[in-house]
């Protein structure tokens, strides 16, 4: 097994659910505002009759959808970790430069779970790998709002690559293939999205 190193950022399933409470929670305060302002008196009447629902729907629609895109470009960086990942014949190093530093020996890896959910606005990989003593989540995400760059993620299709070449196919099988929830507040949100989560489960031979 050839010695390589990964670096990328990405996020944690949950630190990713909170990103996304904090955006649709902020778009939809800006939506409140917004819509105060248009029927206040000191607006409202500076508006053509004519055309107050293309202004007041048109408006609120663009302008709240700009705003949630900008803070969540803006507040991204706090909910991201950046991943240096060496990997070699024997052991994998982890290292999330805050909580995490750790070297595993791939003996102890005894799950690997991928998970992938797509819709229209992004598409979002989870990796989870269990050792003995430890759970490695690792999730990236593809969409339209530039969340993580192309380095990043080409860099982590490449760790993904990387683990399936060189340690799940001689030492892993493939057990399962299906749609699953993972908790209360992931079902909420694939539910009011219309998402689909397949997950793959790989265990030792």
């Amino acid at each position: 097994m050839e010695n390589r190193t990964f670096e990328f950022r990405c996020f944690t399933r949950r630190s990713f659910i909170f990103f996304t409470i904090s955006i649709v929670s902020f778009t939809l305060l800006v939506t409140c505002c917004l819509i105060f302002l248009f029927i206040s008196d000191a607006v409202m009447p500076l508006i053509p009759k004519q055309y107050f629902k293309v202004i007041f729907f048109g408006g609120i629609i663009v302008l709240s959808l700009l705003s949630g895109v900008l803070f969540a470009i803006g507040i991204v960086s706090f909910f991201r970790k950046k991943m240096t990942i060496n990997a070699n014949s024997y052991s994998i190093n982890i290292d999330d430069h805050k909580k995490l530093n750790q070297m595993f020996q791939w003996s102890a890896l005894q799950k690997v779970i991928r998970l992938k959910v797509e819709n229209t606005v992004w598409v979002n990989q989870t990796l989870i790998l269990e050792f003995d003593n430890k759970r490695i989540k690792m999730l990236t995400v593809k969409g339209k709002i530039p969340l993580l760059s192309k380095k990043d993620i080409d860099q982590f299709f490449e760790f993904t690559q990387y683990l399936h070449e060189q340690v799940l196919k001689p030492d892993f099988t493939l057990i399962s293939v299906d749609q699953t929830l993972s908790s209360k507040t992931a079902e909420f949100l694939v539910n009011a999205s219309h998402d689909l989560e397949n997950r793959y489960l790989y265990v030792r031979k």
